[in-house]
């Protein structure tokens, strides 16, 4: 038999593989409920955040926790405007929130390691809970989300869905962030967390202690929350596990103008060839399978008729995947677009991942 059709054949096998693993990852997703309140230590690093802190702040306020067992830390990382003074009226109404002040920022770490740092060396919780300072958390969020810390359990990844707005741009943020939290989502039920996102996470601070903290990622310029996951897979004995709880999602605002859309996605994708092996391989390996996919034609015309069957059923096995994510994410809207999406988003993702390798973004203002 044909050489090139036998790999075209057994490159397809894989990638349905994959797409029968992805869809099963995300059906196996556990919903689970409350039965403890571990103490814990929600951290939050700011830096320049004053117009946009205060919805945060709020949504942090409605937390229906018991107030005995839960902190809020922010840290206010060497702001020049007024974030911590907006931040200090709110520590001044609630006992169990507490500033931290930073004069100046640290090259040791970059980002927003250093702040993150400080605040879980002065935390008192036994499960460390991260989001961002332009994100709203909703009132159960600690609730469901410490229901998934079982006793082997270290890591409870959530997911953080984008507001909503109107025009392509947003459109194209909606699906790359759903297309994120699967990648994050199902490969936990399989034991293989890949990724994360630092605008809902959750870990345990001796396990992080034990592996160094954000000490030990100081290579890294970003992706601490990527890099931090990767070695919580690596080293700790306990398990990744996701969150799919809707109760537990924590919205954040997209970017809206175009030039810092585009160094977002530069410095998001600029990680991809950082990765450890595992994510490495996964990365490309996909990205090598689905462009010999399109591309068989090119070299045996005579099978475009197997090449259009094989491109059907992949398209639909990708369509059925991605209706159950929405489904799980509550994103119903986008189904209309996903067709669309199935085409576009690998040129898009192929285009701003060799870009990053380049590591030329700047970082938001």
């Amino acid at each position: 038999m044909d050489g090139l059709l036998i790999l075209f054949l057994l490159i397809a096998l894989i990638y349905f593989t994959i797409l029968h693993f992805t869809f099963w990852g995300l059906k196996k997703l556990p919903l689970k409920e409350q039965s403890a309140f571990p103490q814990v230590s929600v951290v939050i690093a700011a830096h320049n955040e004053a117009q946009r802190i205060r919805p945060t702040l709020r949504s942090l306020e409605k937390l229906s926790y018991p107030a005995d067992r839960y902190e809020i830390i922010l840290v206010d990382d060497a702001s020049d405007d007024d974030t911590a003074s907006v931040i200090e009226a709110f520590c001044q109404k609630h006992e169990n929130w507490k500033l931290i002040r930073l004069n100046s920022r640290d090259d040791f770490l970059s980002g927003k390691k250093r702040a993150l740092k400080e605040g879980i060396a002065r935390s008192r919780g036994e499960i460390i809970f991260t989001t961002d300072a332009d994100c709203t958390v909703p009132p159960q969020w600690l609730t469901f989300m410490t229901a998934y810390f079982e006793r082997d359990v270290d890591m409870v990844l959530g997911y953080s869905p984008l507001k909503r707005f109107k025009g392509w741009m947003n459109r194209i943020l909606q699906f790359d962030n759903l297309f994120s939290a699967i990648v994050a989502a199902a490969p936990t039920t399989w034991g293989l967390a890949l990724t994360s996102v630092g605008r809902n996470l959750a870990y345990r601070k001796e396990t992080y202690r034990a592996l160094g903290g954000f000490d030990a990622l100081k290579k890294h310029r970003s992706g601490d929350d990527v890099y931090l996951t990767e070695r919580f897979r690596k080293q700790a004995k306990g398990r990744i596990v996701f969150c799919r709880h809707p109760e537990t999602f924590v919205e954040t605002l997209p970017v809206t103008d175009f030039i810092t859309f585009w160094h977002q996605q530069i410095r998001k994708n600029s990680k991809t060839l950082r990765k450890g092996f595992l994510n490495m391989v996964f990365s490309v390996g996909v990205f090598l399978v689905y462009v010999y996919l399109w591309i068989f034609p090119l070299f045996r015309p005579a099978f475009v008729e197997l090449w259009m069957a094989v491109i059907g059923l992949k398209l639909l096995l990708e369509f059925l995947t991605l209706t159950l994510a929405v489904r799980l994410f509550q994103r119903q809207w986008l189904v209309p677009w996903l067709p669309l999406f199935q085409l576009f988003y690998p040129l898009y993702i192929t285009f701003f991942t060799i870009l990053g390798a380049f590591q030329i973004y700047q970082w938001k203002k």
